[in-house]
C-alpha cells in the first residue's frame, strides 16, 4: 500500500467514525461532506490527532433564499468549508462543510490551528459567520465603523467607500 493510499484509508475510516462519506479531490466538487454544527470541532481534533496538522483554508458562503415559483425550497443560511493538509509521506487535504442558519455560530479552530487566527476574521469581517469561542473576533480587513459584510450575496453593490466611490 502506497503512503497515499494509507492516507485516504485513514481518512476514510475517520469520516466512518463521523458518519462521512470521504471523496476523493476529483470527485469532490462541493467542498466535502456535510458536517453537523456540533460535531465540526471533535472532526478537526481527530484529524489532527491523526496527522492533518496543517490548516489550509476556511472559506464562508452565504446563501440566499432559493425559490421554485411561490414554494421556498431553501432557505437563508451560511456554509463554512474547511480544509487540513496532512504532511509527510502521502499528503492528502481533508475537507468538510458546515451549514449553519443566520443567527448561529460556528466552534473556532483556533485553540488547535493557530492558523485560523486571521482567516476566522476574515470570514467573520467579510462574510458575517461568528466564530464561537475566538480570542479576538473583530473585522480584519474592513474598518472597525463599516456596516455590512462585503462578501454576503444581500449586500448592496453600490455601497460607497471613500475615497473610492
Amino acid at each position: 500500500m502506497s503512503a497515499v493510499e494509507a492516507r485516504v484509508a485513514q481518512l476514510e475510516e475517520i469520516f466512518l467514525r463521523f458518519e462521512l462519506k470521504a471523496e476523493s479531490d476529483a470527485d469532490n466538487k462541493t467542498g466535502g461532506p456535510l458536517v453537523p454544527r456540533a460535531r465540526h470541532y471533535e472532526l478537526a481534533q481527530a484529524l489532527k490527532e491523526a496527522g492533518w496538522t496543517s490548516y489550509v483554508a476556511v472559506v464562508a458562503s452565504h446563501w440566499l433564499e432559493e425559490k421554485k415559483g411561490e414554494t421556498v425550497v431553501d432557505v437563508e443560511h451560511f456554509e463554512v468549508a474547511t480544509a487540513l493538509r496532512s504532511v509527510g509521506a502521502g499528503t492528502l487535504v481533508a475537507k468538510w462543510r458546515v451549514r449553519l442558519e443566520l443567527n448561529e455560530d460556528i466552534d473556532s479552530l483556533f485553540p488547535l490551528f493557530a492558523g485560523a487566527d486571521w482567516q476566522e476574521r476574515e470570514q467573520y469581517d467579510l462574510v458575517g459567520v461568528s466564530f464561537k469561542g475566538h480570542p479576538d473576533l473583530r473585522r480584519l480587513m474592513m474598518p472597525d465603523e463599516w456596516v455590512g459584510h462585503p462578501l454576503r450575496k444581500d449586500y448592496a453593490i453600490e455601497t460607497g467607500c471613500a475615497p473610492w466611490r
